[in-house]
């Protein structure tokens, strides 16, 4: 009896416990992607965490900001885990790499910072066991992610400061980012050229029309005609296509926790470390194409 006991108590510390290194893919790597939607997954999480940590040091004196920025934050958090699970959903028909990748960095973390996960792992869970449409069973999928589940009462969780850094290499990203431009112009103008540009005026594409003077004139000995000078703005937007660099870096932080009683926390204090692989631009930007809208 006394056997079964501290055996049952060792497999219950190798499940909530990490026992597993994971150092990264390389940027080159075909599972590079899939790390990176994990990754984004975990950040999310601690995101949210922190300013729920805000609000409840705050009290009944939270500033709507902080409110609008949790929501918004809970909200990306429920997308990236949605998307995250049907990923791996996705995969499994295929092969088992992706549920692999994501079972590795999961026994990587300590028990509290595996919950980040929970959400999209839920996804899974209720597809290939509790709705048992998958490849899957229930004892497979507690083999990937041992522990699952299980959250730790009375305690709240957040990132505190870095500690640690690895260099894990550096990937291209491509992106597009809209430009709005103004140009100021200033031209002299028959009637006819006015009119149209006040129908541009009120149709948005310029802004700003000043007819600044009128006068009389004749173009090659002609009829005299009156013109008008004008000034206005015109109003551009530049679409670039540019490849940025970006440095990959395992970063490790210190895990806080405090006492969590309702929507109150009291004092936080180190007790581990978590880590994330994040993507820091460099700084070094290539723009590789421009097109006017």
């Amino acid at each position: 009896m006394r056997l079964r006991v501290i055996v049952g108590i060792v497999l219950v510390c190798l499940a909530l416990n990490p026992v597993f290194a994971f150092d990264g893919v390389a940027p080159d790597h075909k599972s590079f992607r899939y790390q990176t939607l994990v990754f984004n997954n975990v950040h999310q999480f601690w995101v949210v965490n922190e300013l729920y940590a805000q609000m409840a040091q705050q009290g009944e004196a939270t500033d709507k900001n902080v409110v609008d920025k949790y929501n918004q934050a809970c909200e990306i958090y429920q997308k990236q885990s949605a998307e995250l699970g049907r990923v791996i959903l996705s995969t499994l028909d295929d092969n088992r790499e992706i549920i692999s990748l994501v079972s590795d960095i999961y026994k990587s973390f300590d028990t509290n910072s595996r919950v980040a996960l929970y959400p999209a792992l839920n996804v899974v869970f209720q597809a290939v066991v509790a709705e048992w449409r998958g490849p899957l069973t229930e004892a497979e999928f507690r083999e990937y992610f041992p522990g699952y589940g299980y959250t730790e009462p009375g305690f709240k969780y957040r990132k505190g400061r870095e500690i640690d850094r690895e260099y894990k290499g550096q990937t291209w990203q491509s992106e597009e980012q809209s430009v709005t431009t103004t140009w100021n112009v200033e031209l002299t103008v028959t009637l006819d050229v006015l009119n149209i540009l006040k129908g541009w005026l009120s149709g948005g594409i310029i802004k700003n029309l000043v007819v600044k003077e009128q006068t009389t004139t004749s173009m090659g000995g002609g009829e005299p005609m009156i013109v008008f000078k004008v000034t206005f703005q015109l109003v551009k937007a530049i679409v670039t296509k540019t490849n940025r660099k970006f440095e990959v870096n395992k970063i490790w932080f210190e895990l806080l926790r405090a006492k969590s009683s309702g929507y109150s926390t009291g004092p936080w204090e180190v007790c581990g470390k978590t880590y994330e692989i994040v993507h820091e631009p460099t700084g070094e930007d290539i723009v590789t194409n421009v097109s006017v809208k």
